[in-house]
C-alpha cells in the first residue's frame, strides 16, 4: 500500500506540470530508468528498551534492482512560457526524479561494540530485516554539448553533473515486531553521459551516489528496539528520455 501511495504522488506531480500553460512548448523531457543499487557496509546501532547502544560493526545490505522515472527541464530560450533565458543558461537543467529499490539485510554474525554486550567471542547475531526505499530527488544539473551537427546544433553528446537533495521514504520489517518507517533528507550526486540518438530521444549512462541516515523504532515485540545507521548508496543507471 505504501508503494502505491509513492507512485501516485509522483504521478500527480508529473501530471500537474504537464498541464501548466505553455509548458507543452518547453524543453521538457521525461525518462524511465533501471539499474543496480548497492549500499555500502556500515555500523548498525541498536538500543533495546532505551538501554545502552549495541553497535554491530560492518554490516551489509543486499544489492538490489532500482527502477524509476524522471521529469526534467532544460533552460533554453524555447523554454517555459517562451522566456528568453540568458544564453549561459543553456548549460543547466533541472530534474525531478523518483526511484524505488529493495533494502534487505540478511542475518549476520558480527563483532559488537562494546564487546561486553556480545557473547564470549565479542560477537552477536544481527537478525535479517526486509526493507525498501523510495526516493524523491531534485537535481540541479550542469552539462556541455559535444559533437554538434545540423540536426543537433547543441551537440549529440552531453557529459553532465547533477547535485541536489532527496527525500527518502524507507521501511523495515523484522520478525516478531511491527514494521517501522523513516523519512529522511538525502544528499544526491549524479554524473553521467547523455547521447541523442534522435532529435527527441536520448539515452543516459549514469552513476548516482546518495547519503542518508535513517532511524527506525520497532514496537510490538517483548522489548522495543531503536535501529539507526548511515547509508551510502551507489547506483549504476541506464535511462531513456523523450524530449518535447
Amino acid at each position: 500500500m505504501k508503494k502505491i501511495h509513492y507512485f501516485m504522488m509522483v504521478g500527480l506531480l508529473a501530471g500537474a506540470m504537464t498541464v501548466l500553460p505553455g509548458i507543452s512548448h518547453s524543453a521538457l523531457w521525461v525518462g524511465g530508468e533501471i539499474g543496480a543499487n548497492f549500499i555500502g557496509r556500515s555500523d548498525v546501532n541498536l538500543r533495546f528498551n532505551a538501554g545502552p547502544t549495541e553497535t554491530f560493526n560492518n554490516a551489509s545490505i543486499k544489492p538490489s534492482v532500482l527502477g524509476g522515472i524522471t521529469l526534467g527541464y532544460d533552460f533554453v530560450k524555447e523554454g517555459f512560457a517562451g522566456y528568453n533565458w540568458p544564453a549561459w543558461m543553456k548549460y543547466f537543467s533541472f530534474a525531478m526524479d523518483f526511484t524505488y529499490n529493495r533494502m534487505d539485510r540478511r542475518q549476520q554474525y558480527l563483532s559488537v561494540t562494546p564487546a561486553s554486550l556480545g557473547n564470549q567471542f565479542g560477537k552477536d547475531t544481527l537478525a535479517s530485516i526486509n526493507g525498501s526505499m523510495a526516493v524523491l530527488t531534485f537535481l540541479f544539473m550542469g552539462h556541455y554539448g559535444l559533437l554538434p551537427d545540423s540536426e543537433m546544433p547543441a551537440g549529440r553528446l552531453h557529459p553532465y553533473l547533477g547535485v541536489g537533495p532527496g527525500v527518502v521514504f524507507s521501511s523495515k520489517d523484522v520478525s516478531g515486531y511491527d514494521s517501522a518507517s523513516s523519512t529522511d533528507i538525502a544528499l544526491v550526486v549524479e554524473t553521467g553521459l547523455r547521447i541523442f540518438i534522435m532529435k527527441h530521444v536520448s539515452l543516459d549512462a549514469a552513476f548516482r551516489y546518495r547519503w542518508f541516515s535513517p532511524k527506525y523504532e520497532f514496537s510490538g515485540g517483548s522489548v522495543p528496539v531503536e535501529v539507526d545507521f548511515d547509508a551510502n548508496s551507489y547506483s549504476v543507471l541506464a535511462r531513456a528520455n523523450y524530449h518535447f
